[in-house]
Order: structure tokens, then sequence, then C-alpha cells
């Protein structure tokens, strides 16, 4: 009868208890908490609080018994944030170019999500959050740094979740400039031997964090441009109009870079784009941080056509890569080859004799013309088993090598 009873009033409050969204109904749910979180305490009280906390409803992100996620958190931290934090009319976190942190859904990298002397709940203040993935000595190591960069305000001119312009800003080029720079005015087309700055990409010539070079030039000019200026190029403007090539298309470039016309002649050939001068798919005919006159650092102008090797190398499955994989001219010749994939050598002496993996090249599974594949009747090569862009299996390659790889080949 004893047992009777005890079972019947713990059936009792387990009927009267409300378990509804994971919540506990306690007297005081959030000094429960506190009980085990005391460092927690004094941030509740903080002006700067997230609001949760300031309600004292841990149960919203938490589950106080168990979960999943660390943290013992709910769900996802995107999951989470973004129940309140919508996208709104905006499109604030989701437009064309979206930062990684918001892509990878990593909100914590940047935002506390307790509380913060910070505004936004950052987790430090100004461009020091920023300078957590970007690499502060890149950016205003430079004799002479951009006004908006010394204050650290970042935001002044990206976006930090998303944008519709590359480099996450909040405008085009010359219309953000001419925010404080009134680059539509007669005294800087005048600077610009009217070239009309207004329509243009301030960038094309500016490094707009900081340079070694006076007005903030990037490091290389081209030649042509640091020798004769404007007019090696262009025809000699008017009072009304602005400067003309003096030569159309690729033709222009062809007038001093006569080599490479053989390159592009090759079996594989970048002649790409939808440009009439397809050089200014890559390189910047002014000036640049970058080797080669490269518009961008090369792994972002090679990825920006090459959007099937940009998701293998971004993708969560992929968790082994080639070394130094940004360094595209390694292995791939830029211009054009007679090999596939544009390597500079052939598959076979790529990554072997006189490479990297010269000793792989001797004690490996046998490659060369004499060792045909089966599948496709061309000779094997280190590619055929390993895929230097990424795999999800260890040594880069392309499958299980357990069983499933082999008998791609070795037929039982």
């Amino acid at each position: 009868m004893r047992y009777l009873i005890i079972l019947s009033i713990t059936i009792t409050a387990l009927l009267t208890t409300d378990f509804s969204e994971n919540k506990l109904v306690t007297a005081s749910p959030l000094k429960s908490c506190l009980d085990c979180h005391p460092t927690l305490k004094d941030k509740i009280s903080e002006e700067k609080a997230h609001s949760p906390v300031k309600d004292g409803n841990c149960l919203s992100c938490h589950n106080p018994h168990t979960s999943n996620y660390k943290g013992l958190l709910t769900g996802t931290e995107d999951t989470l944030c973004y129940s309140c934090h919508k996208t709104g009319k905006d499109n604030s976190f989701s437009q064309a170019v979206i930062h990684d942190p918001v892509k990878n859904g990593k909100c914590l990298l940047c935002h506390n999500p307790h509380s913060s002397t910070n505004d936004m709940l950052l987790t430090k203040k100004g461009s020091e959050v920023c300078f957590t993935c970007h690499q502060r000595d890149s950016i205003i190591s430079k004799k002479e740094s951009h006004p908006l960069v010394k204050k650290g305000d970042c935001i002044a001119c990206h976006a930090p979740h998303s944008a519709s312009n590359d480099g996450l800003l909040k405008k085009k080029s010359a219309d953000l400039c001419s925010d404080c720079h009134k680059v539509k005015e007669g005294q800087f087309v005048a600077a610009h031997v009217g070239y009309p700055v207004g329509e243009s990409d301030c960038s094309s010539c500016h490094n707009p964090h900081s340079s070694d070079s006076r007005n903030l030039l990037k490091a290389s000019i081209h030649r042509p441009v640091a020798e004769k200026g404007c007019t090696a190029c262009h025809d000699a403007a008017s009072s009304k109009e602005p400067l003309t090539l003096k030569n159309k298309g690729v033709k222009l470039c062809y007038d001093c870079h006569t080599d490479t016309i053989k390159d592009f002649e090759k079996i594989n050939s970048h002649i790409t784009g939808n440009r009439e001068n397809f050089c200014l798919n890559c390189h910047n005919p002014h000036a640049s941080d970058n080797k080669s006159l490269l518009d961008k650092k090369e792994e972002r102008v090679c990825l920006g056509c090459h959007m099937d090797t940009k998701r293998r190398i971004s993708a969560k499955t992929t968790l082994f890569k080639h070394p130094k994989l940004e360094d595209c001219s390694s292995c791939h010749s830029a211009h054009g080859s007679d090999n596939i994939t544009f390597l500079k050598a052939k598959e076979s002496e790529s990554c072997g004799i006189g490479k990297c993996h010269e000793q792989q090249q001797v004690f490996s599974h046998p490659v060369g013309p004499e060792i045909i594949d089966p599948r496709n009747k061309k000779e094997m090569n280190c590619i055929t088993c390993h895929n230097p862009m990424g795999s999800g299996y260890k040594y880069n390659l392309r499958l299980d090598p357990d069983k499933e790889l082999c008998e791609q080949c070795h037929k039982l």
C-alpha cells in the first residue's frame, strides 16, 4: 500500500508538470541556471545583454537535460539566431555575396550570445572583430592608410553579413568613394586626364586600405602607365570627351604581349568571358597589389569562374585538400596548355618526377602509358585515383580506399 501511495504521488506530480517546449515549471527557472553558472549573473544585468538573457529565458536556446548540440543548445547556432533575427525586407543575410561566417552559420564567431560591452553583442570592438579572421598586417601595415581604416570603421564601406557587390561593399566602388570624395566633380576629372572616374572602379588603381605609395596607389603599376601615363593606351582626351582606347579589345594588349598569343593558340585556351578584351577577365590594366597585375588574389580570380572547384573546396564533406591550393599557377598554366585541366606538364609528370611527390612516383601503384584504365582505355596517372581539389578520404583519394576504389578496376 505504501508503494502504491508513493507511485500515485509521483504520477500526479508528472501530470501537473508543464513539459511543453522543454520548459520545466519551477519557482525560479533562472535561479536554477545561475546556481551552476554564477559567472552569468553579472552579465544579465549588463545594459547590452541579449534579450533572452535579460528576460532570464535560458530555455529559449538551451535544453536543460540533453542535446545533440554543443552547450546544450536546442538547435544549430544559425537556426536559433534566425528564429528571431529574420532576414527582413533588405535581405541583409542573403544577398549575392555572403560573408563566410554567415554562409557557414557561424554567428558566434562575431557575436556573443549572452552579453557584450560592445554594440550588436560583438565579441570585440570595431575592426578588432574583423581582424579575428582578416590579417591586420596585410590590410593596414603599409605607410599610408585610409582614414576610415585608421579609425577601425570597416562597416563604413563593408556590409558585415551580405551585399550585392564584391568585397561585401555597400555600394559600387565609385558610388561608395563619392560619399567622401566628390569624384564626379571637376578636380577629380582633371586629375585623371579626362578619365570618367565617376563611372569606374576606383580600386583598379588605388588600394582602399593602405599603401606604400602616395594617394594609396597600388604596389605594381602597369609599365605603360608608369612610363607614359594614360596616353600609352588611350588617345589624349579633349575637354569634352573622356579617354578612348587606341586599339580595340585584346589587340591593344597584344601590341606589347606578343609571346602570349602563342599560349592562347594551344589545345586548351583561356579565351573566355563575354568581354571584348578577355585579358580583363583576370588582369587589371592599370595597377595591382597582386602578381602579374591580377585583378584579385590568384585564388579568387580562378574560383570566380571555376565554381565547381569552389563548391568542392568549401563543401563540408571535403576533409582533405592539397596544400597551397590557392596557388593555382604552381600546377596550371594561366593562358593555355596542351595538357588536360591546363596543367603545365603531363598528368604523369605534374606530381612526380622533379616535383613534390617524386618518392611516391617510384613506390606506388603502377602508372604511365603501359598501365591502362579499363574504364576509359587511357593511361593511369595520379589523378586517376586522387583528386587534388579535395576529397572526403585521406590522401585525397576519390573513393573509399578500403574497397570501393580498387574495385573500379580490379573486379572480384
